[in-house]
This record gives structure tokens, sequence and C-alpha cells, in this order.
């Protein structure tokens, strides 16, 4: 009896451990949106709009390219002289992929195409969402370029090894 009361408090205890280190579940509508939202004021150049969605935080970070920005003041400079050119982001929303660190933070994966005066780019852009008081706001941003075969071995029946 002592013995099998042993093994159900230790199943017990593996079950709670493991449900407790899972990812938390994700409001993927909130968070969608939210990045839709993100995409739309970019596409649209607008400096305000993406003001109001960037943390207003001194641990806002964004890579790309090489380039590191800190802060957000830094990244609306930084935004403001990207608006100046044609710019574009199309995101692949079949690779969209939303994972809740807790309940207040969610990253972000997905590819997306990011054109300007040349050919579109393929990069994997991964955004940390945090939530506040005023919704949710976007407090990293990495964007990684791709290369072109990666983009054809996702099509099946490619052959890529």
């Amino acid at each position: 009896m002592r013995a099998r009361l042993a093994a159900i408090v230790i199943v017990l205890a593996c079950v709670g451990f493991a449900a407790s280190s899972r990812a938390y579940a994700v409001p993927d509508d909130e968070i969608r949106s939210a990045f839709s939202r993100f995409v739309d004021a970019n596409n649209a150049h607008d400096l305000d709009g993406v003001g109001k969605l960037l943390a207003d935080s001194a641990d806002f970070l964004w890579i790309s390219r090489g380039d590191v920005v800190r802060e957000r003041g830094a990244a609306l400079d930084r935004f403001r002289e990207v608006f100046l050119s044609s710019w574009r982001i199309d995101p692949d929303w079949s690779t969209f992929e939303a994972l809740g660190l807790d309940d207040r933070t969610v990253e972000v994966f997905v590819r997306v195409d990011i054109s300007t005066h040349a050919p579109a780019r393929t990069a994997q852009m991964n955004v940390l969402l945090v939530r506040t008081a005023h919704g949710w706001r976007v407090l990293h941003i990495f964007v990684s370029n791709l290369p072109p075969e990666s983009a054809a071995c996702d099509t099946p029946g490619r052959g890529c090894a």
C-alpha cells in the first residue's frame, strides 16, 4: 500500500513538473493581430503607428543585417531613416508561430520577404512581444537572412537534404 502511494506521489510530482515547464498558452488571435498591426504600420511607413507598438523600455533591441539598435528612441530614429526608402515586409502567414514564454511574453517566429529597391530578400523574423497596460508591445526584433535554397527546401518534392 505504501509503495503504491509513493508511486502515485512520484507520478503526480512528475506530471506537475512537466505541466509547469510547458510553454504558456498563447492568445493566438491577439498575438497575430498585434504582429499584423506592426507589419501594417511598417508597410505604411507610419512612424507614429510603429512608435505606439514599440515597448518603451531600455531593454528594447533590434538586430538586422548586422545593425544593432538599442532603446525605443534609437529605433524610432532608425525607422525614420528606413521609411525614406520604399520598403515593405510581407509575412508568410503559413509559417507564423507564437510561443508563450510566460503570461506576459510571447515570441513570434515568421518567415518574411523584405523588399526595398532590389528584389525581396527572404528572412526569418523573430519578434518578442510583451503584454503591457496598453496591450502587446514589441520589445525585441531579430531579422536573419535565409539563404535562397532554404526557401526552395520548404517546398515539398524539392529533394533537399
